[in-house]
């Protein structure tokens, strides 16, 4: 099981998951205090219910398929697909958190004296930097272990 590349996937979205509802309960106790905290927390808890469901069901997905895998229903080439499937995905969000953490800052910058839109701009920060880190690495460890180097 130690090459199974769904299997790998199947525990690599557990820190997701769990950054996920972290943050849904984080926001939810700091959206009860009033303005910057009230909307990071708010930021908090949209981000969080996003990251938690899709680790959720990336990782069902992974475990089924690695137990596909394990039976012989699908092959080595359908990993090594999936593998840079995912890899590509994550490069592509990347990107994206690149632009979240812009326009969080930028919103921190623009917000004035207006704590509700620093805190808005300071959650999307914090999720865009969380997720950089994410995919990033995770597209790098994919990149190692499972994308052989090109001749």
């Amino acid at each position: 099981m130690n090459d199974n590349f769904f299997a790998f996937q199947y525990h690599a979205l557990k820190p997701l998951e769990r950054w996920g509802a972290g943050s849904v309960i984080g926001g939810a106790v700091l959206s009860l205090l009033p303005g910057f905290w009230r909307h990071f927390g708010l930021q908090a808890i949209s981000w969080g219910a996003i990251d938690w469901l899709l680790a959720i069901a990336g990782r069902r997905q992974a475990l089924l398929k690695a137990e596909d895998l394990v039976a012989g229903d699908l092959d080595e080439s359908a990993a090594h697909a999936a593998a840079e499937r995912m890899r590509t995905i994550l490069l592509v969000n990347a990107g994206l958190d690149l632009l979240y953490i812009g326009a969080g800052l930028w919103l921190l910058r623009a917000a004035g004296d207006r704590a509700d839109r620093r805190g808005m701009g300071a959650g999307i920060l914090v999720q865009g930097l969380f997720l950089l880190l994410f995919d990033s690495i995770l597209a790098a460890e994919i990149n190692r272990r499972w994308i052989p180097p090109s001749p």
